[in-house]
């Protein structure tokens, strides 16, 4: 506790931070501060004598958006606050118990930033011949069906800018700009990409071909010259024998509530993975989740002993209530037991970093010969920039086996801080994540954040189907 006690004491911008009594934004900014300064395991690796200058400078110029903003915009400052860290996890979130009624909702994103076209205004805009259009300007959908349609317009500037014209009418009315980039045809652009609950993220812009763009997903144009795309979203998990000898498995999510599903297909699917020659494990897209979740895959992944890096959690008790209850549904009483252990050794070390290991920075995992599959002798793991956090820790283990070759492009980058905690933040149903731990990696030079996972073989991301290629390069190498 005299850590915590010394931290508070050695934090000017905190010291200055006083947090109003009544609810505002400038209210969250001041318990944003204290809870990353408090909790927040990157915390002392970025915010240094070099660098503290720079954040009080921040948040200086914060302080007055935060004093008027209202519970619509006040997001708006907070993200900008947090994007000092340039960490994934460091994260806002609609807190769980929001379930508000929908006037609440719709009273809550009013304010966001919006353009004045309807959908017959827009379509009228596209349909007349004396006003010069930009290529991509049109009405396009995303590729999980129905649930967002949007026009593509350009500005004055030459700048593109996707706004709503259909979604959920709660969290996203009409007009509401959801995004904006430049014009990718001049060069590798990003786009300003606001979430479901309008938090702010940089997404990398693709245009694949005429009529289809990558924006954080899939997105196709329906109008005018419409563009043929998937009719529904495939879902988070999938199986299916592409021939005899190969077989595609599909997994867009370690989330730890899917972790009894992906444990109940790789069962299901037993016999046919018994006479895979070629697994292709495609987790495109997978932001990650529980390392637990992809415990079922281990064994047919496994050639020899794996040494992974371990991390240090720090300990708060913010941080360490986490471990407090059952942390994922289906636990073993092994994994219970080992929680439980390491509480212990938490709430005795407060304000310490506790190595989640008690065997030191690494350790090695070995699997026994009969829990494995021999006959599988190649695997497949498609990646790209969207996998990230847990996923990535698989892309680490996988990289080790000897029969896994990885295909794709640079992961996203975003492990070397992890283990998520959540806290309520005392306005506008809005909750703060922060990482819990650090990676000994970073003190070993191993770090990936902000760089990602480079994959065994680089494939065109602007491709339609690196199934395909996956298949056409193992066939050149029989």
């Amino acid at each position: 506790m005299k850590a915590l006690l010394l931290l508070f004491l050695l934090l000017p911008t905190l010291a200055r931070a006083q947090a109003p009594t009544s609810c505002s934004c400038a209210r969250n900014l001041a318990e944003t501060q204290r809870l990353l300064a408090t909790n927040y395991a990157g915390y002392r690796d970025k915010v240094t004598a070099a660098t503290q200058p720079r954040l009080d400078s921040l948040t200086a110029a914060l302080q007055p958006q935060a004093d008027t903003a209202h519970a619509g915009s006040c997001w708006k400052v907070l993200q900008q606050y947090m994007r000092f860290f340039k960490d994934m996890h460091v994260q806002l979130a609609d807190n769980a118990p929001l379930r508000l009624n929908k006037d609440s909702i719709r009273a809550k994103y009013a304010g966001t930033e919006r353009l004045p076209w309807t959908r017959a205004t827009f379509r009228a805009y596209l349909d007349n011949p004396a006003q010069p259009k930009k290529p991509l300007e049109g009405i396009w959908r995303d590729s999980g069906g129905p649930d967002y349609v949007v026009g593509i317009v350009a500005d004055k500037a030459g700048r593109y800018q996707g706004f709503v014209l259909k979604a959920d009418s709660l969290f996203w009315l009409p007009g509401q700009v959801k995004f904006s980039f430049d014009d990718p045809a001049a060069g590798p652009t990003t786009a300003r990409y606001f979430m479901r609950n309008h938090s702010l993220e940089q997404r990398p812009v693709q245009l694949v071909r005429d009529g289809e763009l990558v924006i954080n997903g899939n997105w196709y144009r329906s109008y005018p010259r419409p563009v043929a795309g998937p009719t529904a979203s495939p879902g988070p998990l999938s199986f299916r024998m592409l021939d005899d000898t190969t077989a595609l498995y599909r997994i867009a999510s370690f989330n730890g509530d899917l972790r009894p599903k992906i444990d109940s297909l790789t069962k299901a699917n037993a016999a046919s993975l018994a006479h895979t020659r070629l697994l292709i494990l495609d987790v495109r897209g997978n932001g990650g989740g529980s390392d637990a979740s992809y415990g079922s895959l281990v064994p047919y992944l496994y050639t020899n002993p794996v040494v992974e890096v371990s991390t240090a959690l720090y300990s708060t008790p913010d941080n360490n209530i986490r471990y407090a209850s059952e942390l994922l549904p289906g636990m073993t009483a092994s994994e219970k037991r080992y929680y439980a252990k390491l509480k212990k050794r938490l709430d005795t070390h407060l304000g310490q970093f506790v190595p989640m290991s008690t065997h030191g920075q690494t350790y090695t995992m070995r699997r026994k010969r009969h829990q494995l599959h021999p006959a599988l002798t190649r695997v497949a793991v498609l990646q790209n920039r969207y996998c990230a956090s847990t996923t990535e820790q698989f892309l680490l283990l996988a990289r080790q086996s000897k029969k896994t070759t990885t295909f794709g492009e640079n992961s996203e980058g975003v492990l070397d801080y992890s283990n998520v905690q959540y806290k309520p933040l005392p306005c506008y149903n809005l909750r703060l994540g922060w990482s819990t731990s650090r990676s000994f990696r970073i003190a070993r030079g191993e770090g990936i954040d902000n760089v990602g996972l480079a994959p065994t073989v680089a494939l065109n991301p602007a491709a339609t189907d690196f199934v395909e290629q996956v298949r056409a390069w193992y066939r050149q190498r029989r």
